[in-house]
């Protein structure tokens, strides 16, 4: 049988733990520390007993300890805080404090217990590792523009030589009455490996806190929508691909930039919907604002949705379809917030539903700046 410990036996488990105990009344004073709170301190019970304990916080903590203790006090109810108390060496220790209210023999609410232990160690440890994970996170950020730089210039001078070069030697074809498919080879890699950097300054611009520079003027969302429909028609062929409108397109927008979004969420139906489906496009709205819908079959998995705007994640890992850099989504989404817009979407019962929400004229546009 077992046997429960006796008063004693209970005092002299709290005057021993190796936890710091303390234990305040009902003015919220303390009226008792154990011997391992005043071995730590190296402090007498008379000179901790009430506030004096607070002598050995540290000044930077102080306010915001006694704040929360009294709070919690007030509100009888349990707390857990961290802050620094002075060793008996001088050292300022964090320790982990957790205090709960506590009753008497009739039931009467009595004060508080708390007990404290010494989290230094782990605390400079998880500073450390922060400290670490800043520094590689700055030198990945230094890493990512100096690529970036290359990408924007180094490779770009010689993407122009070679699309000059291939457009003359098709000229030169051309005016022989030639027909030489290559150079339509090379204007077409050129112009992939463009949108490709194209794609990458986007996501530089971002990071920066740029944004994506927009110059908006009056143009018809109806006309463009109808381009990528029919650009992508002819692009997979034998995939229905529809579009509904009943309403006024006529708006303020950069219109190679909204082009480049709705495309971007067409793609991304085409690619990872349901193989074969029909993708539905509509557009709605009012005075106010507008709204592109694009509506293919097939569900995204769970595991992709906390991530789905973010770039370099397209979910090729669980879908097994599409290609690219996985930042169609995360670049629609940019050019939606520089309109002042935004992008939903849904996907449940079988069906992918992405919205294109934007106000009928842009406010405060990001304009380019010099160079952009």
């Amino acid at each position: 049988m077992t046997r429960a410990l006796t008063p004693n036996e209970y005092a002299l488990l709290v005057e021993h733990s190796p936890v710091m105990v303390w234990r305040s009344g009902l003015d919220a004073s303390c009226d008792y520390f154990n011997q391992t709170w005043l071995a730590f301190t190296g402090r007498t019970a008379e000179q901790e007993m009430g506030n004096g304990w607070a002598e050995g916080v540290h000044p930077d903590d102080f306010d915001r300890c006694l704040k929360h203790y009294l709070q919690c006090f007030d509100r009888r109810e349990a707390f857990e805080m961290e802050y620094r108390l002075r060793r008996h060496d001088g050292e300022y220790r964090w320790i982990f404090d957790r205090g709960v209210p506590f009753m008497n023999e009739r039931g009467a609410f009595a004060g508080f217990i708390g007990s404290c232990v010494d989290v230094h160690d782990r605390r400079r440890s998880q500073e450390a590792r922060e400290r670490r994970a800043q520094e590689r996170l700055a030198l990945s950020r230094d890493f990512e523009k100096r690529i970036l730089a290359i990408v924007s210039h180094d490779i770009r001078n010689p993407l122009s030589t070679i699309q000059l070069t291939a457009a003359q030697l098709k000229l030169v074809a051309d005016s022989a009455g030639l027909v030489d498919p290559r150079a339509e080879t090379i204007l077409r890699a050129v112009g992939h490996v463009e949108h490709i950097v194209g794609d990458l300054l986007y996501v530089a611009q971002e990071r920066e806190g740029a944004g994506i520079p927009i110059m908006p003027k009056p143009t018809d969302l109806r006309n463009m929508c109808r381009q990528v429909v029919d650009d992508l028609g002819a692009m997979t062929r034998g995939r229905e691909i529809t579009f509904d409108c009943n309403i006024d397109g006529a708006g303020a927008w950069d219109e190679h930039r909204i082009r480049q979004a709705i495309s971007n969420l067409a793609s991304n139906a085409v690619q990872h919907g349901t193989p074969g489906s029909p993708v539905r496009m509509s557009l709605t709205g009012d005075e106010q604002k507008v709204t592109v819908e694009v509506r293919n079959q097939g569900t995204i998995p769970n595991e992709i949705v906390p991530r789905l705007f973010e770039p370099f994640h397209s979910g090729r890992e669980y879908t097994k379809r599409g290609d690219g850099l996985g930042l169609g989504l995360f670049i629609a989404k940019t050019i939606a917030r520089a309109h002042g817009g935004g992008i939903e979407f849904d996907s449940s019962d079988d069906a992918t539903t992405f919205r294109l929400v934007l106000p009928r004229h842009t406010p405060d546009a990001h304009r380019p700046s010099a160079g952009a």
